[in-house]
């Protein structure tokens, strides 16, 4: 096996390809180990950084497990697919586990009254300070944590929400107060957690989540929520239906 060290492709990338490539063909199955970072090494003639820099890309992809005191092994595919959020529409995630026939469990972490910090007002646009509930929830499909969520909403609208009514469904919530949702405006990125949200969702270190920053209105453009939401990136991906002009 051989690499081109005068490729404008990195070392790790190379070794990388190659060992996918093995694993894609059948070569290297689930539950066999790859090479070692040290055997890498005497056959790429490479140093240990750039072999662990391939090892932590192939784990990032989930083809790779390490296993403390074993080695690390090729794992067989995940069986369930990528849940894909549409990015043109205000999903929830109750409604992402309803149209893809899934229990969804909440778990209310943390819900107080405080008052909003001058970021949170001027997304909201009231004074700062004004009263605002806020609230952490994972989220779980079946046993699985693949949502990790703080929010924060004006108090004045919703006078008497409770932690338990969070257990549920926080807009049927709403809805069920008389108010209606319109949607929100969205920054999407890709990040790695902060340690708090990565043992939530029980990812690796250097897995990254999908972060979604949003701000929610009502149907007469009031703006009631700011939230901060990061979803388990083996369970979603995003989508878009974009038009084109005539």
């Amino acid at each position: 096996m051989k690499i081109d060290k005068n490729s404008f492709t990195p070392l790790y990338l190379q070794i990388e390809q190659q060992l996918t490539e093995k694993i894609s063909t059948g070569e290297i199955r689930p539950g066999d180990p790859i090479p070692t970072e040290a055997a890498m090494c005497e056959i790429y003639g490479v140093s240990r950084m750039t072999a662990r820099k391939a090892v932590d890309y192939l784990v990032r992809q989930g083809r790779v497990a390490r296993f403390r005191g074993r080695g690390t092994f090729v794992v067989a595919p995940p069986q369930q697919q990528k849940i894909i959020l549409p990015l043109d529409r205000h999903l929830t995630a109750s409604e992402v586990a309803r149209e893809n026939n899934q229990r969804i469990e909440n778990q209310v972490q943390e819900f107080r009254r405080i008052p909003a910090s001058e970021d949170i007002a001027r997304e909201l646009n009231v004074p700062a300070g004004t009263e605002v509930y806020f609230m952490i929830r994972l989220r779980l499909l079946g046993d699985e944590p693949f949502v990790y969520e703080q929010c924060w909403m004006l108090c004045d609208r919703f006078p008497d929400i409770t932690r338990a009514a969070m257990t549920s469904s926080k807009y049927a919530y709403i809805r069920s107060k008389g108010f209606q949702p319109a949607g929100s405006t969205k920054l999407i990125s890709a990040e790695l957690p902060s340690n708090e949200i990565r043992l939530a969702l029980n990812l690796s270190r250097d897995q990254p989540v999908l972060h979604s920053h949003a701000i929610v209105s009502f149907t007469d453009g009031t703006l009631f929520e700011v939230s901060d939401v990061y979803y388990n990136q083996k369970n979603y991906g995003f989508s878009v239906h974009a038009k084109v002009k005539a």
